[in-house]
């Protein structure tokens, strides 16, 4: 009886902490390698494209640009600043319906000089459509 209250538990949570995200997509990157993306929305095409120039200190140097505004972050796996958010319309009710993209640092493979960046895309609504225009 105990183990099936455990495992009651466990399903609940869970369940409870289930993917948030619509889509996910990931990539392994070489320096200044693109990564463009097109955000098909309510009848707009805007261009979200990123890539990384530098590998220093456990540090990943990330350039984004999103509807020709640039951006630079520096990440770090396991850190609180391993990612960074791109809000990609406004909330139609409340906050909680803002559609953005999550571009996380994953590894960096010091062989192969590649690093893994994971998308994931947060749209409750379904109001956005992702088009990759690279060939990863």
């Amino acid at each position: 009886m105990k183990n099936f209250f455990l495992f009651l538990i466990l399903g609940v949570f869970f369940s409870l902490d289930a993917a948030a995200w619509r889509e996910s997509k990931s990539f392994m990157l070489k320096k200044d390698e693109l990564v463009k993306i097109l955000i098909k929305s309510e009848g707009q095409e805007r261009l979200l494209n990123f890539r990384w120039t530098l590998y220093t200190d456990k540090g990943l140097v990330v350039h984004e640009s999103f509807d020709r505004i640039v951006g630079q972050h520096v990440l770090y796996t396991g850190y609180t600043n391993q990612s960074f958010r791109k809000v990609l319309l406004p909330s139609k009710r409340s906050q909680k319906d803002v559609p953005y993209v999550l571009v996380v640092f994953k590894k960096f493979d010091e062989g192969n000089a590649t690093a893994q960046m994971d998308l994931f895309l947060f749209d409750k609504e379904s109001r956005i459509v992702l088009d990759y225009l690279t060939k990863k």
